[in-house]
């Protein structure tokens, strides 16, 4: 009976150390060549096929914004000289009233 639970001790050492050699044998062939899935979000990111149409995408916005803050530079210089325009239109009215009056005072 002894004989037999040495056996059955042995077989399962032996047993063990397959087990762990085999999964030694699993990592260092395949395990350790196994995407995380850290490094597939790297790679969406950098080397996707969509990569050329975000860089592009970004480009655009990029040249969109110089272009609206041109615009808006543009569109408050054209506000300014129409408050100019303003200002000049309400004097010429008024020195066109004074004009109409002195000309009414000399023709009576």
């Amino acid at each position: 009976m002894n004989d037999n639970i040495v056996n059955f001790w042995e077989n399962i050492a032996i047993l063990s150390v397959g087990i762990v050699t085999s999964m030694i044998g699993f990592w260092f062939t395949i395990g350790k060549n196994i995407v995380s899935k850290n490094d597939i979000c790297e790679m969406i990111e950098t080397k996707g096929p969509y990569m050329k149409d975000r860089q592009f995408i970004m480009e655009r916005l990029s040249v969109n914004k110089e272009t609206q803050a041109a615009l808006s530079v543009t569109l408050q210089k054209v506000i300014e000289v129409m408050s100019e325009l303003k200002v000049q239109i309400a004097t010429l009215g008024k020195t066109l009233e004074a004009l109409e009056e002195r000309i009414d005072r000399q023709n009576p």
